[in-house]
């Protein structure tokens, strides 16, 4: 399990200004805003351009990720009801338009994007690769399990640029959970965004601070 550290609303904020001031900004900010829409970084490189858009064009509020691109071929929903994430999706369809990036010859629907292409390109105009990895658990069982090294280096430079130590590619993923619990929602609502089984696994995504520790002390006494 990952110790990388949530984030709570206004450093991510922070971090999306940063990235403006980066190389490639418009892409790194949608990879962002996807990883802490609850996305794992396998299923940002491979959600594709029909997944996110309605053929209308219109960025879906309710996204529905096949089982294809999840973990354990288990599908599962997530939201973009966030006006600014969505914003930012736009500013990266609108880019990929600019640099013409896996354009449709078949007419206006999805922005005119390919509907079968990936939704995210790296700086050369091509799909992020995937990699099988091996990991060993702690009962001996070996799992093979797919990875995209570029996205997660690339998220990792990110947070260390803006002064974020021990942030990974599953801070996104810790933040959503950490900031929903924080808000009261539900731990077996959060496993459902995470795409958990079990909401025991779901309890490592969350983190403690201070503030909600003193609030418990308050409401005992």
């Amino acid at each position: 399990m990952s110790k990388a550290e949530a984030l709570k609303p206004r450093q991510i904020n922070k971090v999306l200004e940063k990235i403006l001031m980066m190389q490639d900004p418009e892409t790194k900010r949608a990879a962002m805003v996807l990883s802490h829409a609850g996305l794992r970084v396998s299923e940002v490189a491979r959600l594709d351009v029909k997944t996110l858009l309605f053929p209308s064009g219109m960025v879906r509020t309710e996204v529905f990720l096949p089982a294809k691109i999840c973990k354990g071929t288990k599908s599962r929903t997530i939201w973009l009801s966030n006006k600014k994430s969505r914003k930012i999706i736009q500013e990266y369809i609108d880019y990929r338009h600019k640099r013409k990036w896996g354009l449709s010859l078949e007419g206006d629907q999805y922005q005119g994007l390919n509907p079968d292409s990936k939704l995210l390109y790296n700086n050369r105009g091509r799909a992020y690769s995937l990699s099988d990895k091996i990991r060993k658990l702690q009962d001996g069982t070996v799992k093979t399990y797919k990875a995209c090294d570029a996205l997660e280096d690339q998220f990792r430079k990110i947070y260390i640029k803006c002064g974020l130590r021990g942030c990974s590619s599953h801070t996104g993923r810790k933040s959503i959970a950490t900031n929903a619990a924080n808000n009261g929602v539900e731990l077996d609502d959060i496993a459902r965004l995470l795409g958990h089984s079990d909401p025991e696994m779901t309890l490592y995504y969350i983190q403690i601070g201070k503030k909600e520790l003193e609030r418990c002390y308050e409401v005992a006494y």
